[in-house]
């Protein structure tokens, strides 16, 4: 794997573990529930909740995050959407070109937000 796409991978875990455990951390407070009765309540140690809520710990299983997730009242959501890395312009055909002058008049002529 090239040095940059790695980068980029480990970057962008962390950051969705960085929402996912800053969310459990959030209704865990709300609820009031020491990370010692979530445990008991999931079946594990709390040294695996410790590691769930650590945002620094990339290695953990969907299935492991979507159990503490549904335990706290809470749906994980996984989205998946294509990278753009390169914006290419384009010309616009010659025929619709009076079109999009009419369209840039229309929005020229919106009042303003």
């Amino acid at each position: 794997m090239p040095a940059l796409l790695k980068r980029t991978v480990q970057r962008e875990a962390s950051e969705l573990k960085h929402i996912v455990s800053s969310g459990l951390r959030t209704q865990l407070k709300r609820r009031g529930t020491s990370r010692a009765a979530l445990a008991r309540e999931l079946g594990t140690s709390r040294s695996a909740i410790d590691r769930v809520l650590d945002e620094s710990n990339t290695s953990i299983t969907l299935h492991t995050l979507v159990r503490a997730a549904s335990t706290l009242g809470y749906r994980l959501e996984l989205k998946m959407e294509p990278r753009i890395d390169k914006v290419e312009q384009v010309k616009a055909p010659a025929r619709l070109k009076p079109l999009m002058k009419k369209l840039g008049a229309a929005l020229d002529r919106m009042p303003a937000r």
